[in-house]
């Protein structure tokens, strides 16, 4: 399976840290390896104006609504008239920032799903579930919370990220090990719900993702790529965790 090196710029950019890098981003035309950058709102016409037609799209949250009196909200049509193919749901910032429960992210899973945007689910524990053994406990309930209603309906077109939540913007990480092993969890979970036949489906990492850990993640055999924070607002250093993504792919 090819990898999906994907860019969460969250509440930062500007245009002229757009233009900067992007003249700066430097990337192989025929690559299998995807590259997706999730900037703010705001700049996705400017993506869509200066990144190369091989970079894709993304946005950061979608409302679960289609139209209506939701200020401040952004609906899956304005998503799509901006060019955006992937979307982030459930991201551990908005479920707690924005009191996001998992009813919530399974509609707005739901609602990408039904117009044809590729969804990235976020699961993932706090340290205290990590030291009670609640990990995998927890994790099954965010996924079964959006599969259980057949959202999927065996559709391959989605990714999971699994971001344990004690790793985001701490500068701690999962170990390869400790990470490969929810990925494989996660893996037996779509299994356990009847989605074994999709093997096409992106479960990639996320949480302190850089250029010095990036390789003993990707080797790992479960691991399909990362969602990247922090280390993709620099340019230099989100092209080296690309780079390093595709040299191991092509092995």
């Amino acid at each position: 399976m090819n990898y999906l090196i994907a860019a969460n710029w969250k509440m930062n950019g500007s245009k002229n840290f757009i233009e900067s890098y992007f003249s700066s981003l430097n990337i192989k035309n025929n690559s299998e390896v995807k590259m997706l950058i999730c900037p703010p709102d705001c700049y996705l016409d400017d993506i869509n104006s200066i990144a190369l037609k091989i970079i894709l799209r993304g946005a950061q949250n979608l409302s679960t609504e289609s139209v209506g009196a939701y200020t401040g909200e952004v609906s899956d049509q304005m998503l799509i008239d901006h060019n955006v193919e992937y979307v982030i749901v459930g991201h551990s910032e908005r479920r707690e920032y924005h009191n996001e429960t998992n009813e919530i992210v399974a509609n707005k899973f739901k609602r990408a799903i039904d117009s044809n945007i590729i969804p990235i689910l976020c699961v993932g524990e706090s340290l205290e579930q990590r030291q009670s053994g609640e990990t995998f406990n927890h994790i099954r309930e965010q996924i079964e919370s959006v599969i259980g209603n057949d959202m999927i309906n065996n559709s391959d077109r989605y990714v999971i990220a699994y971001e344990p939540i004690w790793a985001i913007g701490t500068g701690e990480t999962a170990t390869p090990e400790m990470a490969n092993e929810v990925h494989i969890f996660i893996n037996k979970t779509l299994n356990d719900n009847g989605l074994s036949e999709n093997n096409n489906v992106n479960i990639i990492y996320g949480g302190s993702v850089n250029s010095n850990n990036a390789s003993d993640l990707f080797e790992m055999s479960h691991i399909n790529g990362a969602l990247i924070g922090g280390a993709s607002l620099d340019v230099n250093e989100f092209t080296k965790i690309y780079n390093i993504a595709e040299e191991i792919n092509n092995e």
